[in-house]
């Protein structure tokens, strides 16, 4: 670690800085570094047409004059590929049930004219 100087002893360099140039100094040294840390803190904007990918394949396209539809082809999901069985399955045995309904009870429907 560096030595510290103590309070009542001027640096060598600073001898000959009147204490109006190192108020001056100093304050300049304090503009700087909020500069910094303001450029810093702040992202640098992103153009307004700049496309901005989101989760699920989806592109967003921020201010734009006129709307944009985009299509982004992907695989399904393991989850999406099963519900499809499911439902193809209910729908299959559906049909079956209400075919097996009709041709075994429509028949011995008997029509009665008096």
């Amino acid at each position: 670690m560096e030595e510290q100087i103590p309070a009542s002893q001027v640096p060598q360099q600073l001898q000959g800085i009147s204490p109006e140039q190192l108020a001056e100094m100093k304050a300049r040294a304090r503009e700087q570094a909020i500069r910094m840390t303001m450029q810093q803190q702040t992202p640098p904007p992103q153009s307004p047409q700049a496309p901005v990918a989101l989760p699920g394949g989806y592109v967003y396209m921020p201010e734009a004059p006129e709307p944009q539809i985009v299509y982004v082809r992907r695989n399904l999901t393991v989850a999406e590929i099963l519900v499809i069985a499911v439902v193809s399955c209910l729908v299959v045995g559906g049909i079956q049930g209400i075919w097996g309904f009709a041709s075994k009870h429509l028949p011995q429907i008997e029509v009665r004219v008096k």
